[in-house]
């Protein structure tokens, strides 16, 4: 019914702005249906099998049949290290969770691997695991490229104050404390905080081989992410990776909270099209949300509430067919450069990002409709071109910015800043239509 009602305003949208570009919808899944399930409580009757130590998990990966039980129990889970894999089926998937709500934290220098079909991992956490080597993964779903994990539900997960107690590590070792391999995986209600390493809280780079990844992250929070250093890698969440040439993958970002997120300017970067990040909010976080290396990506009803800080954008765009739609950017202050505009498009050097075998830096913003968006108390407004330069001639192209209305921004125009054009054309490509200013 969402997707439907989406669809319709889409189609509507492009009738009137006369985009040649359609938003691929139709590659998103349904939200899973096992997750309503789970979260009442309801793990099924299958034959349960109690585990104390990560020697007793070795000894039956590979061995549930679909629907059994994987319980967690006692306290031995400090330094645990395993690997599991089952195979559940849709309507009967292996279960993992604790004996008792709440019951199970793994600790010390503990690192999980799950991999197989149909797994639903509920209510485990991470907390204040160390690490010391370089490259290390918490929780790693999917086990190298020949052993994903497909189907996947992970949800009520806490990952709190993880990574090494020297300071001097933090910027040097790499960690992340949760990476996704496989398709039509979730990641719900869970909660990742005070992560100061490089690396992601959320890494979703490598897409499957066998069809789209169609990745849910639903309603998670992460929390407390300071900022280090100007080093690129501190993202929250990633989707995709350049060398997959904005290959399409059907995946959804909805109703997370990301607040006080500072590691870096791209607070999520979406290396992947197809992709709809709706129902968000974005609080006092000194971070964009980057469409990378990305196509056709809808952003919907999101809110970027900077809350007075400096630095705390909204939108970096780059790639073609985007939409946004219905969000609001509030109290957006002092950006130190355009990359932390509320809106930025920036200047490219390849005419359409993955459809040639040239991979170059950013693909032409174009053909991008920009509507019924609210801007409240911002500092600033939308730039279009930003950081053009001889490796990057390529200007927007096509941008339609309509019925936006702009709350205490007396100008007059939806653009604050244009980049110099000697063509004259850039200024005929930014339609700027109906919007409304207001004291």
């Amino acid at each position: 019914m969402r997707a439907a009602l989406v669809l319709y305003v889409w189609s509507a949208c492009v009738m009137a702005a006369e985009l040649p570009k359609t938003l691929r919808l139709d590659l998103q899944r349904p939200i899973d249906p096992r997750l309503a399930k789970i979260e009442s409580g309801d793990f099924g009757a299958g034959e349960v099998h109690v585990v104390r130590a990560a020697v007793e998990v070795r000894a039956v990966s590979g061995k549930l049949k679909p629907g059994d039980q994987l319980v967690l129990t006692g306290t031995a889970w400090k330094d645990a290290r395993f690997t599991f894999e089952g195979r559940g089926t849709a309507e009967a998937p292996i279960i993992i969770r604790p004996e008792k709500p709440g019951s199970v934290s793994f600790t010390g220098e503990s690192a999980v691997t799950l991999h197989g079909e149909h797994l639903i991992v509920h209510d485990l956490a991470f907390v204040g695991v160390t690490v010391s080597k370089n490259n290390e993964v918490l929780f790693r779903v999917g086990n190298g490229v020949e052993k994903p994990a497909n189907h996947c539900l992970f949800n009520r997960l806490r990952f709190e104050n993880c990574g090494s107690t020297n300071p001097a590590d933090w910027p040097k070792l790499h960690l992340w404390l949760m990476s996704m391999r496989g398709r039509g995986n979730t990641v719900s209600n869970s909660t990742f905080s005070g992560f100061k390493h490089i690396g992601q809280m959320l890494g979703a780079a490598e897409l499957p081989k066998d069809g789209l990844q169609q990745l849910h992250v639903l309603n998670n929070r992460f929390i407390d992410r300071p900022h280090l250093d100007n080093q690129n890698g501190y993202e929250i969440l990633q989707i995709g990776w350049s060398g997959e040439r904005a290959a399409a993958t059907g995946s959804l970002v909805q109703g997370n909270t990301f607040e006080r997120c500072d590691g870096e300017n791209e607070l999520i970067t979406l290396k992947a099209s197809d992709v709809v990040v709706r129902g968000n909010h974005f609080i006092a976080s000194q971070g964009v949300l980057c469409l990378r290396t990305a196509r056709r990506v809808l952003v919907q009803d999101n809110v970027f509430d900077g809350q007075g800080r400096e630095n705390t954008g909204g939108v970096r765009l780059q790639g073609d067919g985007h939409v946004l739609i219905g969000n609001t950017f509030r109290d957006l202050k002092k950006p130190k450069d355009y990359y932390a505009w509320p809106i930025s498009l920036m200047a490219a050097d390849l005419e359409t990002y993955g459809v040639t075998d040239q991979l170059g830096g950013y693909g032409r913003a174009r053909d991008i409709l920009i509507i019924r968006n609210r801007f409240e108390h911002c500092d600033k407004r939308i730039a279009a071109g930003i950081y053009a330069r001889k490796e990057y001639p390529l200007l927007p192209k096509n941008i339609i910015v309509r019925e936006n209305v702009f709350v205490s921004m007396s100008e007059a125009s939806a653009f604050d800043f244009i980049a110099a054009d000697p063509s004259g054309e850039l200024p005929k490509e930014l339609h700027d239509l109906g919007n409304l200013f207001q004291p």
